[in-house]
């Protein structure tokens, strides 16, 4: 009798042992063209958030872009056709997106427009940089499981130095389990495209590494790199939203780098992020659990600059 107490105990508390549920969000990059592939990634996420429900997209920069290539950028003439049109479903479902500013989003009035819509682009500093954390029901001993730091890597002069200054100080302070800071300029990456925005990683990297930050997520390029650990850090470049892709090229210091249209999908457990890249037709290219053990990885020679 005592054996079958037990086993019934056990049946009935089993759920309460399982593992929670993650904090689960989406990164995208290089998206806001309008074209077909973006409407394709759009739908794909929109099929994976119904088996795996998340409530916050990252945008990593290149938001709207114009007609052309070097003009139109950032001009809410656009904002129906390539973001609204794509994503406005989401919204309406209560997911909210958090967006970089990206060097085509700064083509109309320094991204002013963009920076003004809170609603669309959640960008929630006067200048593209800004912090915000996962839902406080994730949070672990009262501290914060993940927590956002957005980087305008288009800022230059004195606008540049206090956003260095306020990151330094908001990394010192956060207690989050994990760190993510996202920008639209990689600072590590693949060649192919655009080379690494090697200035403004000596500026923030060493406060990177004091603080513990583990992932740096970017776009700019288009296409999908996973790179090596370096100093505790992974740098995911997913910038194959929408826009044309380039090529990359093989790089000793990236684990993986495809091109292809995608999102990537991130799951943050405690212990623990799993990351997920899926294409524009439904399939998983990589995945990729992260945790304590695997950022110690040694990557002798990484990054080449």
């Amino acid at each position: 009798m005592f054996r079958l107490r037990s086993a019934v105990l056990f049946l009935i508390f089993l759920p309460l042992f399982a593992q929670q549920e993650p904090f689960r969000f989406i990164a995208i990059g290089d998206t806001g063209s309008g074209s077909p592939a973006q409407q394709r990634v759009a739908d794909q996420m929109w099929d994976r958030m119904q088996t795996h429900p998340f409530r916050l997209v990252v945008m990593l920069g290149d938001n709207i872009y114009g007609n052309h290539e070097v003009a139109g950028g950032g001009d809410p003439r656009f904002f129906h056709a390539k973001f609204d049109l794509q994503y406005e479903r989401f919204q309406e479902r209560g997911v909210v997106f958090h967006a970089a500013v990206g060097n085509h989003d700064m083509q109309t009035n320094h991204a002013q427009a963009e920076i003004d819509d809170q609603k669309r682009f959640g960008i929630l500093g006067p200048d593209g940089y800004y912090k915000f954390s996962s839902p406080e029901n994730f949070n672990v001993s009262g501290k914060p499981l993940m927590e956002f730091f957005a980087i305008n890597s288009e800022l230059r002069g004195e606008k540049m130095k206090r956003q260095v200054e306020w990151l330094r100080g908001e990394l010192e302070k956060s207690q989050a389990v994990w760190k993510v800071v996202f920008l639209h300029h990689p600072l590590y990456t693949v060649r192919g495209q655009h080379a690494p925005a090697l200035v403004l990683r000596g500026m923030i990297e060493e406060s990177m590494k004091k603080n513990h930050v583990q992932i740096i997520l970017a776009g700019h390029n288009h296409f999908y790199a996973r790179m090596k650990p370096v100093n505790q850090m992974v740098q995911l470049i997913s910038g194959g939203g929408g826009r044309h892709l380039a090529f990359p090229f093989s790089d000793r210091c990236a684990e993986i780098s495809a091109r292809r249209y995608h999102f990537t999908e991130v799951e943050v457990y405690r212990d623990k992020v799993h990351v997920t890249a899926i294409d524009q037709y439904g399939d998983t290219f990589d995945e990729k659990s992260i945790d304590a053990d695997y950022l110690k990885t040694p990557a002798k020679g990484c990054p080449i600059r």
